[in-house]
């Protein structure tokens, strides 16, 4: 099917594939969609040719797959799992005729412009003095992933992708700086990545638990949230960091960046503390710059709902890239 493309989100715990096609006014649209554990698979491989056999004769011909890792020449290693894909060696294997390879927050971002307003839940109305300006998409899941999303000619959009989510975690309060000391005895490093992402919850948790001298215990993230909202200092201790942090790590990157288009925080890790991060605290960290608090007054914020939205992205990147060809 000519008019098809295979897409793909490969994060650090669910791998989600679809088919899609371009639909009304030019958007994609994505269907046969599934989504399984990556656990459930020793390579991304395997998990590709089971989706593949469901699609039967409905596989499209080409694929673009966005993974949570930097891509380089066409290879990609996971940053949260042990895969390590070649889009030349998945060409060979699987008989698709091109198979490209992007990094997830290049999807991520690219799917904002086709996304409806009811895909995002508003935590600041701010004022975006023109419509295309860069925006910047970011926040913790498994990991943080950050982009850069450039509006380019009079509609279309380029995405800037890096690893922001690696770049150093700045502390601001005591317990911040407390747990930052702890973090370092351990980790040697500490990233924004480490503190607010789903992979450091754990090192986040026992860290202060042993700074306030409590017996840790591996507690599931729905647990920290539940005992959270019934008053347990320590775990509204975490949802408070996390959130407050997160949203101080954005505005970091929304001010180097100059994305006065808004930011759209994204990821599992941030719908779960969506009501932490709408705390008039938690949002005062974003806007605190100083003398340049005036700059980042202006700049909306959205929380992405769209659990689908990097398949959309993915879609929307191969098919910029056919309408230019």
């Amino acid at each position: 099917m000519p008019d098809t493309v295979l897409v793909g989100d490969i994060g650090g715990t669910n791998v989600r594939f679809g088919r899609a096609r371009l639909g009304f006014a030019g958007h994609p649209e994505v269907g046969d969609i599934a989504v399984m554990p990556g656990d459930s698979f020793r390579t991304f491989h395997d998990a590709l040719s089971m989706y593949l056999s469901q699609l039967g004769n409905k596989r499209p011909h080409q694929a673009l797959f966005a993974f949570a890792g930097p891509v380089r020449d066409g290879v990609v290693q996971l940053t949260n799992r042990n895969w390590i894909v070649d889009s030349h060696d998945l060409v060979e294997r699987t008989g698709l005729e091109r198979i490209r390879l992007v990094n997830d927050y290049a999807a991520m971002a690219r799917s904002i412009p086709e996304l409806t307003d009811e895909s995002f839940r508003l935590l600041h109305d701010g004022h975006v003095p023109d419509e295309r300006s860069p925006i910047l998409v970011a926040g913790p899941g498994t990991g943080l992933g950050m982009a850069t999303l450039l509006p380019e000619g009079e509609r279309g959009w380029r995405v800037m992708t890096g690893e922001g989510g690696h770049a150093a975690f700045a502390p601001r309060s005591e317990r911040e700086w407390e747990l930052t000391k702890r973090l370092k005895t351990v980790h040697g490093y500490v990233s924004k990545e480490l503190v607010l992402s789903g992979s450091g919850l754990n090192a986040v948790h026992r860290a202060l638990c042993d700074i306030d001298g409590i017996a840790w215990e591996l507690t599931p993230p729905a647990d920290i949230m539940r005992r959270a909202e019934a008053g347990d200092a320590l775990c509204r201790d975490i949802c408070e960091i996390r959130a407050g942090a997160t949203l101080d790590a954005l505005g970091d990157a929304a001010l180097i960046n100059g994305t006065r288009g808004g930011v759209v925080i994204t990821g599992g890790v941030a719908e779960r503390l969506v009501d932490w991060l709408a705390q008039p605290r938690a949002l005062s960290r974003f806007f605190d710059r100083g003398p340049m608090s005036h700059y980042m007054e202006p700049i909306p914020i959205r929380l992405l709902m769209e659990s689908e939205a990097a398949l959309i992205g993915a879609a929307a990147l191969h098919f910029d890239e056919d309408l230019a060809a």
